[in-house]
């Protein structure tokens, strides 16, 4: 029988692989990327309207919901190319590809953080925001996965 540190650091340990698996799934260096770019952009920009209280929060708020949709459109490309990435060297690692999470749960998060990251751009700042994070989404998630098998010029459309 098993004392109870030992279930508890086993149960850590599970929580801990499954956070990673998440920030895999969101691939979250290069999501970080996207949305950093996305906040300088805003931070510079001279129209001060969209500020939600102050710009500590609405950087926040714009973070959040960037990282929400980019780890969707993320969590959408890994799912589709589950069977591709499985057998390359480079990605068998990933989550989906390799089987620790189920491609059921990848795409439930998915429409989770898609929704929430569409919700606030919205109610924060504005529809126009809202459209065009969905807008990337299905642009990254649905157009250019599937076409970079096709053709390169996916490229200019990833």
């Amino acid at each position: 029988m098993q004392d109870k540190t030992t279930i508890a650091n086993s149960n850590s340990f599970a929580l801990a692989t499954k956070v990673k698996d998440y920030f895999q799934l969101i691939k979250f260096t290069l999501s970080f990327m996207v949305v950093f770019s996305t906040v300088v952009s805003f931070l510079i920009a001279p129209n001060e309207e969209h500020f939600v209280r102050s710009k500590i929060i609405s950087v926040l708020l714009l973070f959040v919901g960037g990282m929400l949709i980019t780890g969707s459109a993320n969590a959408v490309n890994q799912v589709l190319e589950k069977d591709t990435d499985a057998m390359m060297l480079r990605t068998a690692k990933r989550p989906v590809a390799s089987g620790r999470m189920s491609a059921n749960e990848a795409i439930a998060f998915a429409i989770l953080a898609g929704t929430l990251g569409i919700l606030i751009l919205w109610h924060w700042f504005n529809f126009q925001s809202a459209m065009i994070g969905l807008f990337s989404l299905f642009l990254y998630g649905f157009i250019y996965t599937p076409l970079k098998k096709v053709n390169s010029i996916a490229v200019l459309v990833g």
